[in-house]
């Protein structure tokens, strides 16, 4: 059910659409959608759900959820973003190293997949890089380029 309405999502709206929505809630979206695919709605719900958490759509707050294009950040993940951001330019973190991402989920009170989420605007933007084969084990490492932005104080 989960391919056949991430499908019909990109099939049908483009980047930056709002998804069909009678009255601009989060419910009624499902309902639109389950009436549009002839799906349970219970299902339709827990895809929506799933679609947010990967950062394909972003369900708002009081408005209907909206399609995000290939590279835009869910606006959940902007604090999470500009803090590791300024961490890094700050020397905080530095060129080579692994993001400590279960820490930086308590900090931020985001589960492992919204952290990957928020990591990938990251990893677009060339701040870091996902490294399975990383110095110290899979993970998110810091990118040279950034790293050395600023020269560091001590």
């Amino acid at each position: 059910m989960l391919q056949l309405l991430r499908s019909h999502i990109r099939d049908t709206y483009r980047p930056g659409a709002r998804l069909p929505t009678a009255k601009g809630a989060y419910r009624p979206t499902a309902r639109a959608l389950s009436s549009e695919l002839g799906l349970p709605e219970h299902c339709v719900v827990t895809a929506l759900r799933t679609l947010n958490a990967a950062g394909e759509i972003q369900i708002g707050r009081g408005g209907a959820p909206r399609v995000l294009g290939p590279h835009e950040m869910h606006d959940d993940d902007t604090p999470f973003v500009v803090t590791v951001r300024q961490r890094i330019l700050s020397s905080h973190y530095k060129a080579g190293q692994a993001l400590p991402t279960g820490l930086l989920g308590a900090e931020f009170r985001m589960s492992a997949v919204h952290v990957r989420r928020a990591l990938r605007s990251l990893v677009w933007d060339g701040w870091v890089r996902c490294d399975e084969q990383g110095l110290h084990g899979p993970g998110y490492y810091v990118l040279l380029r950034f790293a050395l932005a600023r020269p560091d104080p001590n």
